[in-house]
């Protein structure tokens, strides 16, 4: 025997196994709308809903009442009347107070539309008159403040000077003038309406919100925006009131205050 046994040629073959890695779904390139689900899931994606409610159609249709209004008793009537105009000599003296505070303030450049925000607050009192919007609302209190406490009147005032570039209402009728008390607020109504025109423009349109807790001021709505637009000289179809409660939060949500907000544009005549 040979000794070594002679043994058959082995032929090393190396075998290159080529592993192919799994690939994740791309879960952050998905179609708008989806949402990827948990690991080990047999699909890769599910629908979710959209934060837009876009599937959603809005009706543009006008709203219809459910059923007639209860009858608002006679003592919670509001008036419909406007409220006396001031004086020749009130509207006067509103002229020479406010005049001063607008020379002084820089003339507005001509600009094809403007926009003004107003807000403003009061602490309602026992035993006060509620007047919002030129209306008296019946209710147990009432805004404590110098003129008679419209606080939505204020608010749209304050709204329009802001678009005209224009000192706020604080600073044109002081509440240290003991003329302004308890000053009827169409007063300063009117006078920034005149500046408005003055400054060559007009109401594009008008969006309010009232914030309070009581009293509920749908009975009263329409009849307010129709004083708001008999003191603006607008169309009811640019001026908007909505009427908003404080979840029992606050002083809002405690009556024991009301506020305000109000953004106009107004546009180049």
């Amino acid at each position: 025997m040979l000794p070594f046994a002679e043994r058959p040629p082995t032929h090393h073959t190396h075998t290159h196994t080529h592993l192919k890695k799994k690939t994740r779904p791309l879960r952050y390139l998905a179609r708008p709308g989806t949402r990827p689900l948990a690991t080990g899931s047999s699909r890769a994606m599910a629908p979710s809903p959209s934060l837009f409610l876009g599937s959603f159609p809005i009706s543009t249709a006008p709203r219809t009442r459910a059923g007639p209004a209860a009858p608002c008793p006679h003592s919670a009537r509001p008036s419909l009347r406007p409220r006396q105009r001031p004086s020749p000599a009130v509207a006067a003296a509103v002229q020479a107070e406010h005049q001063p505070a607008v020379a002084a303030a820089p003339k507005p450049p001509a600009l094809p539309f403007r926009v003004g925000h107003g807000f403003d607050l009061h602490r309602l009192e026992p035993d006060l008159p509620l007047i919002i919007g030129g209306i008296n609302i019946p209710h147990d209190r009432g805004c404590e403040a110098h003129s008679d406490g419209d606080v939505l009147l204020h608010c749209v005032v304050d709204a329009i000077l802001g678009a005209l570039g224009l000192p706020d209402i604080g600073q044109i009728f002081p509440d240290s003038d003991p003329r302004w008390k308890g000053a009827d607020s169409s007063v300063f109504m009117r006078e920034a309406v005149k500046l408005m025109h003055e400054a060559g423009y007009e109401l594009g349109n008008l969006d309010a919100t009232l914030i309070l807790q009581k009293p509920k001021i749908s009975p009263f709505k329409e009849t307010i925006r129709s004083n708001l637009c008999d003191l603006l000289g607008a169309d009811p179809s640019v001026v908007n009131l909505k009427a908003k409660t404080h979840e029992k939060v606050d002083s809002l949500g405690e009556n024991r205050s009301i506020a305000a907000h109000t953004v106009v544009l107004l546009m180049r005549k």
